[in-house]
């Protein structure tokens, strides 16, 4: 793909309206058809679409406004799955935060397509500019699970993988050229690194794609779910087969830096220069700050410009207000580059 130098994007779950849980309740009690609520959800896509393309940026998503969560999306529509488990900790930071766990039952195999090639074509049909997919990888979906079935949980991570896989080629054939896989548990479980750097390479084998691996902290409701740091994760990550890392770093002031000048890569850096856990939004001289500051660490030629997570929790006029100041803030990194 052609871009700018710093090319800026967003990692992928944008502001909710309330109204997308309104029409949700409304097709459950049976006052809405499907074809009404697929249009409501082809809506809200839209202004997903016109609020990142308002704000500048270069690489976009459809914000996962269709998917219930980033796990239920996947285990109701993946075999193995009994999604009316008990409540548990979606995190192993703050035990009060729970919601309902899905529960494995029978080896997890593909039931047909999970949505997303479908939705990436909605996505591409509409977009100016570049449209990427993102995708729950198969360790996030594992934690997030009550395993009843499997003896290894790492056994279940790599089935989860093949299933992944397969929906991944599948989107790839609808023309998707840029695929982002999250993991956010990966900072709360650093020993199984080297399985799970395995699990992953398997995830993305023969995807023919741009492959981007976000890990974060987790976030819901603007909080922080898991313990444990990136130093953790380090060397072991860079064996993953992405061209891409995508890594908080605002609300850390910056620490993964430190990580960067003791492992050289080859790798791309997506920075996050957008704290998606405070509601404030920045100034663009605060985020050409941060830019400036990784640029003492990073290459240019290397760095992507990214919030630190997603955006789903985030009002709206506040997410909206976080990436035109993001955009706004590169630009002026860019000219002082001379680009």
């Amino acid at each position: 793909m052609e871009s700018p130098i710093l090319p800026t994007t967003f990692v992928g779950s944008y502001s909710l309206p309330h109204w997308v849980d309104a029409v949700r309740d409304l097709g459950q009690a049976g006052k809405l058809t499907e074809a009404q609520l697929e249009e409501a959800h082809d809506n809200a896509v839209k202004s997903c679409i016109k609020d990142q393309e308002a704000a500048g940026l270069d690489v976009i998503t459809d914000g996962e406004l269709r998917r219930e969560t980033m796990v239920y999306f996947f285990s109701k529509r993946i075999h193995g799955f009994d999604n009316t488990g008990r409540m548990k900790a979606i995190g192993n930071l703050d035990p009060n935060i729970q919601m309902p766990d899905p529960v494995v039952v029978d080896k997890v195999k593909r039931a047909g397509s999970i949505g997303i090639a479908e939705h990436f074509s909605f996505l591409k049909k509409y977009a100016a500019s570049h449209p990427k997919v993102t995708i729950t990888g198969p360790q996030m979906l594992a934690k997030r699970a009550t395993n009843e079935y499997y003896k290894e949980e790492k056994q279940l991570v790599f089935d989860l993988a093949d299933v992944l896989n397969a929906e991944l080629k599948e989107t790839i054939d609808a023309g998707c050229d840029f695929v982002q896989v999250d993991e956010p548990v990966w900072v709360g479980y650093p020993e199984d690194m080297p399985w799970l750097v395995e699990a992953f390479n398997r995830m993305v084998d023969g995807v023919k794609a741009k492959i981007v691996l976000h890990v974060c902290y987790g976030n819901y409701k603007l909080k922080k779910l898991f313990t444990g740091t990136y130093a953790d994760l380090f060397p072991e990550i860079l064996k993953v087969n992405a061209s891409q890392l995508s890594l908080e770093f605002a609300v850390t002031d910056m620490e993964p830096l430190e990580l960067f000048k003791k492992y050289k890569t080859d790798k791309e850096v997506a920075v996050g220069v957008i704290d998606v856990k405070d509601e404030s939004v920045e100034t663009p001289d605060v985020v050409a700050s941060r830019i400036r500051r990784a640029l003492k660490v990073i290459p240019k030629e290397k760095m992507w410009i990214s919030t630190d997570c997603g955006m789903k929790f985030m009002p709206r006029d506040r997410a909206f207000g976080k990436l035109k100041a993001m955009v706004d803030g590169t630009r002026i990194v860019r000219k002082e580059l001379g680009e």
